[in-house]
């Protein structure tokens, strides 16, 4: 999470991430599911700028009309939450710029409300303890402590247990975003955890490896297809990835609960080509993405 000064005060980039595995383990008692993820950043970013506010407000303004900026928006709980922890009545105005789409699988509200939990900690000068701002950012949200851990981790629980793991080079995406998202709730509350899970070490070992060709055959996720019985048009998404293997494409699979979809390219290169083809489709947004380690000024 790339966190840098500017005139107005702070400014946090806040990427947005792609499930590679992502198994639910079962039901549990509190009504969330357990599951196993592995978990990458890539360089599709929202932007936050933060200006100190003397008069002690929390004041979010955000340049998409159809997010709400309330104590609902995850940013206003993120900063809520760290203000009333350390007992300051220190106050911020926040500006978000959004890139990543929402309900896309793509964790930008979660990544949003890391970002302000790193970025408040500085501004307001809090000296948190990593594993204080780990356990609040569980508080608010399954997925925001992983972007504590970037670029790569492996979530259980509910999410907020995270294990970071390496990373031995760049990994390029073709992203696709079709235009209909996918409820989170809606497709947890349909999903059927398998009587015998599918093991998550295959995943990583390949990761690990940096072997593009293996980890595209062992990505998974056991959400996509209630995701796709909910929307019947991302269908058509993963069919136009599936024509680009292996010809562009090692792999491809659909991120979190959906909607957006990857595809895994062997390079840079390949990644491009599949864009252009994959343009042509009116599938939605398309673009190329790439996680790897950032040079950055991190919290």
């Amino acid at each position: 999470m790339i966190v840098r000064p500017v005139a107005e005060g702070w400014q946090c980039l806040a990427p947005a991430k792609l499930n590679l595995f992502l198994e639910v383990l079962g039901k549990r008692a509190d009504g969330y599911h357990e599951i196993e993820t592995l978990m990458v950043t890539v360089d599709l970013h929202d932007t936050l700028t933060f200006a100190d506010d003397p008069s002690g407000r929390i004041t979010l303004r955000c340049d998409d009309p159809a997010l709400p900026t309330g104590s609902d928006n995850l940013v206003v709980k993120a900063a809520e939450r760290l203000k009333a922890e350390a007992g300051s009545r220190k106050g911020v105005t926040i500006a978000l710029s959004k890139a990543i789409p929402s309900q896309a699988g793509l964790a930008g509200g979660s990544s949003d409300a890391a970002a302000t939990l790193v970025t408040l900690d500085r501004l307001w000068n809090l000296q948190t303890p990593p594993s204080r701002l780990e356990a609040l950012a569980g508080e608010i949200g399954s997925d925001v402590a992983f972007f504590l851990h970037t670029p790569a981790a492996v979530c259980r629980g509910r999410g907020e247990r995270v294990e970071p793991t390496s990373l031995p080079g760049a990994l390029h995406f073709v992203l696709v975003c079709p235009p209909v998202g996918v409820g989170t709730a809606d497709v947890y509350r349909r999903v059927v955890p398998p009587e015998k899970p599918r093991p998550i070490e295959p995943v990583l070992e390949a990761l690990t490896t940096g072997d593009t060709i293996a980890l595209g055959r062992e990505l998974f996720n056991r959400l996509q297809p209630v995701a796709e019985s909910l929307e019947p048009a991302l269908c058509r998404t993963r069919e136009a990835l599936a024509d680009l293997v292996p010809s562009l494409l090692d792999g491809h699979l659909m991120s979190g609960s959906g909607s957006a979809h990857f595809g895994l390219c062997p390079s840079l290169d390949a990644a491009g080509h599949a864009a252009k083809r994959l343009k042509d489709l009116g599938l939605g947004q398309v673009r190329v993405v790439t996680c790897g380690p950032l040079e950055d000024h991190n919290a």
